[in-house]
């Protein structure tokens, strides 16, 4: 199991992330919120056995490769990004189920 304090340890390390599974979040964390999600812990399976331990116990927050693909898409913008932009963007793809261009 790899844990991410807040989600800036969390993009420091996206280009690392496996090219399936999910980030896992816990549960009660309102998904929603940008401060919520800033401070969250975030936790990738590395195991099958931790994968559906984490099913049962833990809620998804967003697949891996769509999370490297929402940071990608925003670091081709022309202004720099700043942390509620990835936020917002991840947010938005929760609620859209698409991309925020």
């Amino acid at each position: 199991m790899k844990t991410y304090n807040g989600f800036t340890a969390l993009l420091n390390d996206v280009n690392q992330l496996p090219v399936t599974g999910w980030v896992f979040i816990d549960r009660g964390i309102d998904v929603g919120s940008e401060a919520s999600i800033a401070e969250a812990n975030y936790h990738l399976a590395e195991t099958e056995f931790e994968q559906i331990d984490f099913e049962k116990t833990k809620r998804t927050f967003v697949e891996c490769p769509t999370l490297v693909d929402i940071v990608s898409i925003l670091d081709k913008r022309p202004a720099r990004q700043r942390l509620s932009d990835y936020i917002g963007g991840v947010i938005y793809y929760r609620e859209n189920d698409d991309f925020l261009d």
